[in-house]
């Protein structure tokens, strides 16, 4: 499983050569969730270091309940019905901007897909789904479109809503994909990390 979910078997079917593959690994440095392309996220993970470096590599995450509830209610009056396009290609194009057009083309092969920009589950309860994947709102100039997305983004990842994590060996960290960003902090390609990952597939589709 890749940083935006997608399966091993799924990179393999879409036939990347090597230089697009590892280029996938720099999108783990921007604020995502897992599996936003899908019509059903997965909806927790769970990863265990065994081993770390002293330098880099730590983890952050982003309530994105918590930062629906702060915003004003006229905002979440405003922000009610939009929709948003997620796609791979929109979040590689923020972590390699200076990609070739063979590049490019690769990405495009993934497929969209379309998310209410305001997640509400059968419980009632909300939260955004912003992150690398948010391309573009339906409906709007491309402009207004990417400042709304990068406001809410960097709203929904002010310090009151994030936890730093810094990873020790043996340590477990299990988190609600489904309402939470999470990014890598930058650490040299030389850092020696081993991390198991298991995730817990999805149960409720974005509404």
């Amino acid at each position: 499983m890749n940083p935006f979910g997608l399966r091993v078997d799924e990179v393999e079917r879409h036939r990347w050569p090597p230089f697009v593959t590892a280029a996938i690994r720099r999108g783990n440095f921007l604020w995502h969730i897992d599996g936003a392309i899908r019509r059903t996220p997965q909806q927790a993970t769970l990863l265990t270091a065994r081993e770390v470096d002293e330098a880099g590599g730590d983890t952050e995450f982003a309530d994105t309940y918590l930062a629906y509830d702060a915003l004003p209610d006229e905002e979440k009056a405003r922000l009610d019905g939009l929709q948003v396009v997620h796609s791979f290609a929109a979040a590689q194009a923020r972590a390699n901007p200076s990609a070739t057009e063979q590049e490019r083309q690769a990405w495009d092969r993934v497929p969209t897909r379309t998310h209410p920009l305001v997640w509400t589950r059968r419980n009632g309860r909300r939260s955004l789904l912003v992150g690398a994947t948010a391309g573009e709102v339906i409906g709007m100039a491309p402009e207004e479109s990417r400042t709304l997305l990068d406001s809410l983004l960097d709203w929904s990842t002010r310090p009151e809503f994030v936890l730093h994590h810094r990873w020790r060996r043996g340590d477990l960290v299990i988190w609600d994909n489904t309402g939470m960003l999470h990014r890598a902090m930058p650490f040299e390609p030389t850092s020696r990390r081993l991390m198991h990952r298991t995730t817990l597939a999805g149960e409720e589709l974005v509404a």
